[in-house]
């Protein structure tokens, strides 16, 4: 495998308590947080899926928490997982949250829901992908009527299923996108590559024919719990894009809407990102989560509803292009040596999920000052 440049960034010691906030696994981090809800008398809904299990027979599950009174004006509403291995990160926080005062001393009418593991398949089996190789971020659509067209994807789909991902395929991959990219523009490779595409089951980016058990039982939790909330936030966490260790705020409003304007305040003095996450432009993404949960819990009540993802960056953008190659080859099943396939695997984890001590720190070293800002949000309006 290439050994790949991580971008510069301040050296920092990570704490054993830290260290153990990082699960190594799905079932490890469920553990945990199910032990640290129980220790705090924190009520957990589990939503078991009904299909599938771990590799020994383990549930599968999307557990939610509420902290606070039920009819909350104010709700901040936590998730992590949405792309399966992303999860760990997220997840940590999470843990690091409910450990601190902040959440236990919640400002007036507010509350907290935590949705652990929308993708608790993807993260099981270290895929970003669920059950059916569908990308749960490209999803969320209307799959009653025709689904988006991505030519360029089209275009891209064959040297995709052929490359390999040895380092000569993998600089060979690179290489033919930047070809692409020269022809096309940058904005429309990565927009082929990342923006979701519906005619290629096999191929990356996949969004699926139908709604995913996933997407349903998000829906079914917003349904239940959020129905009274007049102003709602939610967090979504990720892995993968922006600087190494630097969190990275994406938003699929415009620049000129009032949520857009709320974020920017609340997470001052960092950069919210709408139309320039690639400089010069932005992938046009189908079927975004967000942009459906905030459909949703809009059309309920008519909350305002500003709808955050944050991503830690992790490797360049040439890197993260080859991870999406990476888990779509691995999904595939090869017939290769083991070998092979566990150092493929072990890359793609540390792509999205990077060992070293100065990330991890990094992550949360900054993630409880987001947390608060997003709670003095909910108050500010």
């Amino acid at each position: 495998m290439p050994c790949w440049k991580i971008l510069p960034m301040t050296p920092s010691d990570l704490s054993p308590r830290q260290a153990a906030l990082f699960a190594s696994t799905y079932q490890e981090g469920r553990k945990e947080f199910l032990a640290l809800c129980a220790a705090k008398k924190l009520s957990v809904r589990s939503h078991i899926h009904p299909d599938y299990q771990g590799p020994h027979g383990e549930d599968l599950a999307m557990d939610s928490v509420w902290i606070g009174p039920e009819n909350a004006r104010n709700v901040l509403c936590v998730t992590c997982g949405t792309h399966g291995l992303e999860a760990a990160a997220g997840a940590g926080t999470i843990r690091q949250f409910l450990h601190s005062p902040d959440s236990e001393t919640l400002p007036a009418d507010s509350a907290l829901l935590i949705i652990h593991a929308v993708n608790p398949y993807g993260w099981t089996y270290d895929q970003r992908g669920n059950e059916d190789g569908i990308d749960l971020n490209r999803n969320c659509l209307d799959h009653a009527q025709p689904h988006p067209l991505n030519p360029a994807y089209d275009d891209l789909h064959a040297f995709i299923k052929t490359a390999s991902v040895d380092e000569a395929g993998q600089t060979a991959f690179i290489k033919d996108f930047h070809d692409y990219a020269k022809h096309h523009g940058l904005n429309a490779a990565v927009s082929g590559i990342t923006a979701g595409q519906y005619n290629h089951p096999d191929g990356i980016s996949y969004g699926g024919m139908a709604t995913s058990w996933s997407v349903k039982t998000l829906h079914a939790i917003i349904a239940r719990h959020l129905g009274q909330a007049q102003n709602v936030i939610l967090l979504d966490w990720h892995t993968g894009i922006g600087r190494f260790g630097k969190p990275f705020f994406i938003m699929d409003d415009p620049v000129t809407s009032p949520a857009y304007a709320r974020a920017s305040a609340w997470w001052a003095p960092h950069k919210i990102h709408s139309d320039d996450i690639l400089e010069g432009g932005s992938p046009g993404y189908t079927g975004l989560l967000i942009k459906d949960l905030k459909d949703k819990i809009e059309a309920m009540n008519g909350a305002q509803t500003t709808c955050v993802c944050i991503e830690w960056g992790t490797y360049e953008m040439e890197v993260m292009l080859t991870s999406l190659l990476l888990d779509n080859w691995l999904r595939g099943r090869p017939s290769a040596p083991d070998t092979q396939i566990n150092a493929a695997r072990a890359q793609l984890k540390e792509w999205f999920y990077p060992k070293a001590k100065a990330w991890r720190a990094a992550v949360l070293d900054q993630a409880p000052a987001l947390y608060r800002q997003a709670l003095s949000g909910l108050q500010s309006t």
